[in-house]
């Protein structure tokens, strides 16, 4: 079975090369372009390009989020011909393509070849268990950036989907004094049921000096201009949403106002958790030829 098997690593941070190791750990082939890993693995073939990567073998996976851009795949090398158009033009009807948020161009694309794939981000398991990951790197970018506890302090949650909800329940567990600010108003009612203050998202401007840490989940802009202004000048900003986030940095930066756009925080803070976790799906494909969550 592991010989009929060689998984093919495009892009990728420390996630993917704590998921290398351990599949070359059981045995598995593997090759890796746009990725660094240190040491010397037998097993390991490093390509020398994205075409001879995906030449190598039959499961192709690609980071979470497989692209930040839509152009080039996610990776901490720059290589020309990593992108997104060479992926969907050197896939072949022979492989299995894994991936996190997988655009409607490369799902298109595999359709038309008759390529199964897989989104490591509609799977829900996998997911919750990222925005754990996301939530727990989120408090630490919060900790290393202030000067303040988290503790007693007040925090503005932006959003109250999946990685919200994760983020405020452990931001409660610290003591801090959390409001959750959304458009749904059944998300509002849930929140309110928690025990979390609430806050509409069209009732956002006002009253924002009170709060030492914004926590914005909201891929769209909600942190704008007239709401910077507002902002006392510690707050912390910390912007989790996909990228370009939800708020307007150049404007952060006009006012003193401390903002970060955080991506990638399970890769940076949880990469073995986060190894395991996709690990699990690809080989569950292999053991079962299905989309199951050992």
């Amino acid at each position: 079975m592991k010989e009929n098997n060689r998984i093919v690593f495009l892009g990728g941070d420390l996630r993917q090369c704590y998921m290398v190791r351990k599949l070359v750990a059981k045995g598995y082939l593997v090759a890796t372009y746009g990725l660094d890993i240190e040491g010397q693995y037998d097993l390991i073939y490093r390509a020398s390009s994205l075409k001879s990567a995906l030449n190598f073998g039959n499961i192709v996976v690609c980071p979470v989020p497989v692209s930040h851009d839509k152009v080039m795949i996610t990776s901490e090398q720059k290589l020309e011909d990593l992108t997104v158009v060479n992926l969907i033009n050197n896939l072949n009807s022979n492989q299995v393509f894994f991936g996190g948020v997988v655009s409607p161009k490369i799902q298109e694309a595999c359709n038309s070849k008759q390529i199964p794939w897989y989104d490591f981000m509609q799977m829900e398991p996998v997911s919750i268990k990222n925005a754990i990951a996301t939530a727990e790197g989120t408090i630490i970018e919060a900790i290393r950036q202030s000067t303040i506890n988290l503790h007693g302090s007040s925090c503005l949650v932006l959003g109250y989907g999946r990685c919200a909800k994760i983020l405020a329940d452990k931001l409660k567990g610290l003591q801090a004094n959390v409001t959750i600010c959304a458009r749904n108003e059944e998300a509002l009612a849930y929140a309110d049921a928690l025990g979390f203050e609430t806050l509409p998202l069209k009732k956002l401007s006002g009253a924002m000096s009170e709060y030492s840490f914004l926590f914005n989940t909201i891929p769209y802009m909600v942190i704008d201009e007239p709401i910077i202004k507002q902002l006392n000048k510690e707050v912390i900003i910390i912007d989790i949403a996909s990228k370009p986030g939800g708020t307007d940095f150049e404007a952060c930066k006009q006012y003193g106002i401390r903002a970060s756009l955080c991506l990638g925080l399970p890769g940076k803070y949880a990469p073995e958790t986060s190894a395991d976790i996709l690990n699990n799906v690809i080989l569950s494909h292999i053991l079962t030829k299905k989309e199951v969550i050992l």
